[in-house]
């Protein structure tokens, strides 16, 4: 796939997305899609869904793990306050982990 081709794919799904909530915020959905398919952290990891698939795996997880830290306090009695080494963490490791081979 090119990178005009990936281009092209990313701004069809940020259309459909941004019409998906448009029709949302108007109520004409004719059916009911739960609100935590409607959040921005779940347009993040949407995208980092698609940078994983495009075969950018670390920055498609990267993107998930993002979406995934802003939408876990929304959903659970947890804070960020209480997780966020937990992100430190991660970004060492994504430090360490190299794929290159020297």
């Amino acid at each position: 796939m090119t990178a005009r081709d990936k281009r092209t794919s990313l701004g069809a799904i940020f259309i459909l997305i941004g019409v998906l909530f448009l029709l949302d915020n108007l109520g004409l959905l004719p059916w009911e899609i739960p609100y935590y398919f409607f959040t921005w952290q779940m347009v993040l990891v949407l995208i980092g869904v698609y940078q994983f698939l495009s075969g950018n795996a670390r920055g498609g997880l990267f993107f998930i793990a993002l979406g995934l830290i802003f939408w876990l306090p929304e959903y659970f009695n947890v804070r960020f306050k209480d997780y966020w080494p937990v992100v430190l963490i991660a970004v060492g490791v994504g430090f360490l982990i190299d794929k290159r081979k020297n």
